[in-house]
């Protein structure tokens, strides 16, 4: 089951096209104000999920950046897991204190930065749509 809650919402350009609940971070080195693109990886600092169906390059699209969202799990999770971008296509993993995803391996090396994006709050199987409790951080 996955729960609803109050959310806090941005209304972002989508550097590309995106699905529903994935992640995205904020570029930076964009000339246009406000550009989601996707996080593909742990070391994406990431402002939130995207809420829409089907989010379209070059429109401003709603992603949710405080609250409760949902999210993909690319990994079996428990309810009150870490999670953080787990893959390239936006799915969710669980992490340890420490900052080391489920699966990741030696991917990045001890002094890489890693970030998370909130806690699960419920169980998930690999493929799963889940409820996040968004609370985007730094782990390492």
């Amino acid at each position: 089951m996955a729960y609803t809650g109050d959310q806090q919402t941005l209304s972002l350009v989508f550097a590309s096209a995106m699905g529903q609940y994935l992640p995205v971070f904020m570029n930076l080195a964009s000339s246009r104000d406000r550009v989601a693109v996707p996080a593909g990886t742990i070391a994406d600092d990431v402002i939130g999920l995207t809420r829409a169906t089907v989010g379209t390059y070059g429109l401003a699209e709603t992603v949710v950046v405080g609250g409760f969202a949902k999210a993909i799990a690319a990994a079996s999770l428990g309810a009150g897991a870490r999670v953080a971008v787990g893959s390239t296509n936006g799915k969710l993993i669980p992490i340890t204190p420490s900052g080391i995803g489920t699966g990741l391996g030696s991917a990045l090396g001890a002094a890489d930065i890693r970030y998370m994006i909130g806690r699960s709050l419920e169980a998930a199987a690999a493929g799963a749509i889940f409820t996040v409790l968004l609370d985007p951080g730094q782990v390492v």
